[in-house]
């Protein structure tokens, strides 16, 4: 375990693409897991509570699955999901366990300035999500970064519309 950990860490600061994971259900399934508890925890830290973390954990998961799947299909290169969601699942767990104190810290009462300190951190967090994405899709594509960053920049705006859309923040 400790070797993926190192791996998807390897992957978040772009030394390595998802073709070093080996096409593996069981790795697979494993990843997925990680990725929606750490995605709940995620929800949890950020004021959301009963059914609506599960309900916005599962549509977050099957948000990215639906959007590789698509994306891969698009460009032909399908049979490189399973390697490909891996990686995805791993790095995402981990730049989403970074956010998990910054996103309990928000829903803190705060002076400005550490709200201020607070908000650069998410937007600094979300900007490294999109180039880990990026750099994922690019290895998975065989393609320059800039097309895997219009990529997950595009599945960046598709999830934050489609979340506002369907869990409208009430206060």
């Amino acid at each position: 375990m400790k070797a993926i950990v190192r791996t998807c860490w390897d992957i978040c600061l772009l030394r390595q693409g998802p073709q070093i994971f080996p096409r593996s259900w069981y790795l697979f399934a494993v990843m997925l897991s990680v990725y929606i508890l750490v995605d709940a925890i995620l929800f949890v830290a950020q004021g959301i509570r009963d059914f609506q973390v599960v309900y916005q954990t599962l549509f977050d998961c099957a948000l990215l699955v639906a959007f590789l799947a698509l994306v891969l299909g698009l460009w032909q290169k399908f049979e490189r999901f399973n390697q490909t969601a891996v990686a995805l699942f791993g790095s995402s767990a981990l730049i989403m366990i970074a956010a998990v104190p910054v996103s309990f810290v928000v829903t803190l009462p705060n002076s400005t300035s550490v709200q201020t300190v607070v908000e650069a951190l998410i937007y600094v967090i979300l900007a490294w999500s999109i180039l880990v994405i990026a750099h994922v899709i690019r290895h998975a594509l065989d393609t320059k970064l800039f097309i895997g960053i219009l990529i997950a920049g595009a599945y960046t705006v598709i999830n934050i519309l489609l979340f506002a859309l369907l869990f409208p923040i009430k206060g």
